[in-house]
């Protein structure tokens, strides 16, 4: 019933004018919210914020947020999800979009885009202009993103100074239909989004749904999908085959892949996804009744006021890398989603498998490193088999693959004998000349002589001596 007030209270709602033009207000300095500065609040061992600090937004002079500038950009970022209690104290308002074409409560679509005074976003849950959000899920991903800073209150949110455009495509259970998130898709992309955060998924994926990822991407638009915490291949479940998107797993505490979060080539860059501090909605507990968790009512509230939430999953490392991106348009607003996904992907430390890996991608995001990276920077190293052929000096093995960097140097392959070698050895000499037409290099079938099992080790170097690694694993018959 309060819930039911609460809508009838807002809905002649109307946002202040905002300004969308440069002039960032939160530039260089880090923030000073007790929930970002803060330590142990729940009896913990590590920073409040932990997850934000361990990919570069820390409180050093040279934090990610170092490269904000007072001239940066707005950036406008959609968030796909249940929505947002928009009064809570930590969202300010003019961090909300607001529809430049719209005039509001009028009760009339001035901008002609089809929908009736859309002036923060879109409810095609209920097919009206309150995105309110009873089920917690979109408020904090919202704050991961956007949280106000310095104001006295509770957390601080990656981009402060993105316009965040609400879309609630899911109910207050977290349930959804494919067209509903594909209408949400469509709408960012057409009222201007840059950045999309789709924390949402199910068993596999529909065409509506990739009709509407396709359209985004033409129009320029970069979406930001968490792979889901089922612990499954990315091809059982949505958005696997999402091409140009940037598809999130969630690390633990020691930048190791969670046992929860999905996996699969699919996969392109890891963000720290437990015990993630955010925004409480009122009147939600977001982790309460999921199936198969056990957690007992009111345990991740945070605060002398129970309005901040902590809480676990690739929803939650998602908005990280999200909130990244919308930084990186901000201090280069002309650059294309396809550059900053490479920004992105390429400053990434390795983690886990050597290499671009199938659990955490290309690695842990690095803030700093994405928003220093140049937009053409790239280092590729990919194995991608072998095969047995007949070679000037003898019989060889081709090794097929990818070593190529926007400023090449050079590459080198490596065996070393069984399944964890400890002594590596150069079979042939470095590579000089960029691989980019599926074959490496042919190492002399005598190398591997000794041994039924090999990993071969591939090592990519750019000019500024920076380098990325894949491995093979090959056993002899």
């Amino acid at each position: 019933m309060r819930i039911v007030s609460l809508a009838a209270a807002v809905c002649c709602f109307a946002l202040p004018a905002l300004a969308h033009g440069p002039g960032g207000k939160h530039a260089g300095a880090p923030p000073k919210d007790p929930l970002y500065v803060g330590e142990g609040t729940w009896g913990q061992d590590y920073p409040d914020q932990w997850a934000l600090r361990r990919v570069g937004f820390d409180d050093t002079r040279s934090s990610a947020w170092s490269k904000i500038g007072a001239k940066s950009e707005h950036t406008i970022v959609a968030i796909i999800d249940t929505g947002l209690d928009w009064n809570h104290a930590d969202i300010a308002w003019d961090s909300l979009w607001n529809n430049p074409g719209e005039t509001p409560n009028n009760g009339v679509d001035d901008d002609g885009n089809g929908y009736v005074d859309d002036i923060m976003g879109w409810n095609f849950v209920d097919g009206n202009n309150k995105p309110w959000d009873h089920d917690g899920h979109g408020t904090f991903v919202a704050g991961v993103i956007g949280a106000a800073w310095n104001n006295g209150a509770g957390v601080a949110g990656v981009d402060p100074n993105a316009r965040l455009m609400v879309l609630k495509a899911l109910n207050t259970f977290g349930n959804t239909r494919a067209s509903l998130v594909a209408q949400a898709i469509i709408y960012a992309a057409d009222n201007g989004a840059k950045v999309i955060n789709l924390s949402v998924g199910g068993e596999g994926n529909t065409e509506v749904e990739q009709r509407a990822m396709d359209y985004a991407r033409e129009k320029g638009v970069l979406v930001v999908i968490a792979s889901g915490n089922e612990g499954r291949p990315m091809s059982e479940w949505s958005y696997g085959d999402a091409e140009n998107a940037v598809i999130v797993a969630a690390s633990d505490f020691n930048d190791r892949r969670t046992i929860f979060s999905n996996w699969g080539p699919e996969v392109d860059i890891a963000a720290p996804g437990l015990d993630v501090l955010s925004l409480r909605a009122r009147y939600t507990d977001t982790m309460r009744g999921i199936p198969g968790v056990e957690y007992e009512g009111g345990a991740a509230y945070v605060g002398d006021d129970k309005r901040y939430y902590r809480a676990s999953g690739t929803s939650f490392a998602a908005p990280i890398v999200t909130g990244a991106a919308s930084l990186i348009f901000s201090t280069q607003p002309k650059l294309s989603a396809a550059e900053v996904r490479r920004m992105l992907l390429h400053s990434a430390k390795d983690i886990g498998a050597a290499g671009v890996d199938q659990y955490t991608g290309y690695g842990l995001l690095d803030a700093k490193a994405a928003l220093g990276a140049a937009p053409d920077f790239f280092i590729d190293a990919h194995i991608d088999g072998v095969e047995v052929v007949q070679g000037a000096g003898g019989p060889a093995v081709r090794v097929l693959g990818v070593a190529n960097a926007s400023d090449f140097a050079r590459a080198r392959i490596e065996l070393g004998a069984g399944k964890d070698p400890k002594q590596w050895s150069a079979p042939i000499a470095d590579i000089t000349l960029p691989a980019t037409n599926g074959v490496i290099a042919e190492i002399p079938a005598s190398a591997f002589a000794g041994s039924a099992s090999w990993v071969l080790r591939l090592t990519t170097t750019h000019a500024n001596g920076r380098t990325r690694e894949a491995r093979y694993q090959l056993d002899l018959e």
